[in-house]
């Protein structure tokens, strides 16, 4: 299994939101809440399983809803490092 520092697992989910549901590069920064970039309940959906998929981590609806881009990566690393 590849190890992720944070700043690869942001860089990851950066790249997953840019290039999976083309946001704009400029709007993927750590204090963007998740639930302005990612419009509707789809897209949620979508970015949940792309990061299962990607990184190996399950992730609720909600957590994305709730919380920055930069606290999501953070969320995301701790639990690839068992935390």
């Amino acid at each position: 299994m590849t190890t992720f520092t944070p700043e690869s697992v942001f860089a990851v989910i950066g790249e997953l939101l840019v290039e999976k549901f083309e946001i704009p590069s400029d709007e993927v920064r750590e204090s963007a809440p998740l639930g302005e970039l990612l419009t509707d309940s789809l897209m949620i959906v979508e970015m949940a399983i792309a990061v299962h998929e990607t990184l190996g981590v399950k992730v609720e609806e909600e957590e994305l809803r709730g919380c920055t881009l930069g606290q999501f990566a953070e969320a995301v690393e701790a639990r690839r490092a068992g935390r």
